[in-house]
Formats: structure tokens, C-alpha cells, sequence
């Protein structure tokens, strides 16, 4: 059973680090929990930094492989924040 977690890969660069913070205050809405430890079957969604996405092989880099197998989506921080506000509001 899934916990509803979302998975932060990586650390943000300066242009990152605003939609993280955005991402953070918004993910107890979306009923999302921030983790940074992948857990298979409780990982719900994940944020990988543009740095690991654009990386070649890596531990962070197989942790997305690894998300992308389960399909479990893996974006970045911009992209899960459009995902949230979208349910969010197709919720409410």
C-alpha cells in the first residue's frame, strides 16, 4: 500500500531551489509526504534535481531509472508543481 510520498533526488541549483520550496509547502495538500529515501511501494511521485535528470549512470541517476521501471512518474520540481495544482483543483 502506497504512503503517498514524494521522493527528492538530488539538490536543487539556484534556479531550482524556489519551485522546491514551492513543491514542499504544497505537497501536505496534495496529501504528498517530502522523503528523501526511496522506499519501492510508497514512493508516489518523485523530483529529481536537473543535474541528475541530465546525468549520466550514477546512484541518483539508477534511484530514476529504478522510479521510471515502477512507473512511477519522475520530474522536475516545475512539472510535479503544475501536476499538483491541477489535482488540487480538479479535486476542489
Amino acid at each position: 500500500m502506497a504512503h503517498d510520498r514524494l521522493l527528492f533526488i538530488g539538490h536543487p541549483d539556484a534556479e531550482e531551489i524556489a519551485h522546491w520550496s514551492t513543491l514542499r509547502e504544497l505537497a501536505p495538500q496534495r496529501g504528498w509526504v517530502p522523503t528523501r529515501k526511496f522506499e519501492p511501494g510508497e514512493v508516489v511521485w518523485a523530483v529529481a534535481a536537473g543535474s541528475v535528470l541530465r546525468s549520466g549512470p550514477s546512484s541518483q541517476s539508477r534511484i530514476v531509472d529504478a522510479l521510471r521501471d515502477a512507473d512511477i512518474p519522475c520530474t522536475s520540481a516545475l512539472d510535479a508543481i503544475k501536476h499538483a495544482y491541477t489535482a488540487v483543483r480538479l479535486a476542489g
